[in-house]
């Protein structure tokens, strides 16, 4: 009978099966990569729930200025407070919204509302989003405004 030397099998099992200092390289190069790519998707998924908050922003402002007479003069509205504080709330981060005066469109019966907002997120950093809306007016007014939230 043969016998088999024991360093023959130590050195069969070794090459067939991953041992501990191969398991712990593999961590060390799956799970950074891992947690990075979470944390990407993270900020990817929060600058698009901002773009979905501008979008409500955008359709709440476009929907206020087709209901007004006279694009200029808001001073007499109570649904103009109504208005800010349902937009301020929807600006991303608690931001505050700036609502200038609109001016003439390009198209007469024409309303555009432009939204902006600078996402300051961890790998998205000072990206401005922007959304744009399109629509007529009812009473034949026209208007554009730019709205920030900052």
């Amino acid at each position: 009978m043969r016998q088999v030397s024991l360093m023959n099998n130590k050195r069969l099992f070794r090459n067939g099966s991953l041992g501990l200092p191969q398991i712990m390289a593999t961590l060390l190069v799956v799970l950074p990569t891992l947690a990075f790519i979470v944390v990407i998707l993270l900020d990817y998924w929060s600058a698009m729930q901002a773009d979905y908050k501008l979008k409500l922003i955008a359709n709440l402002t476009s929907d206020f200025l087709i209901s007004r007479e006279d694009l200029r003069d808001f001073s007499d509205s109570a649904d103009y407070d109504n208005y800010l504080t349902r937009v301020n709330s929807l600006c991303p981060n608690q931001t505050n919204i700036t609502f200038p005066t609109p001016v003439n469109a390009a198209n007469s019966g024409e309303i555009d509302v432009t939204v902006q907002y600078t996402y300051t997120g961890t790998y998205l950093k000072n990206k401005t989003i922007t959304t744009q809306m399109n629509t007529y007016s009812y009473v034949d007014q026209n208007g554009s405004v730019v709205i920030t939230c900052e």
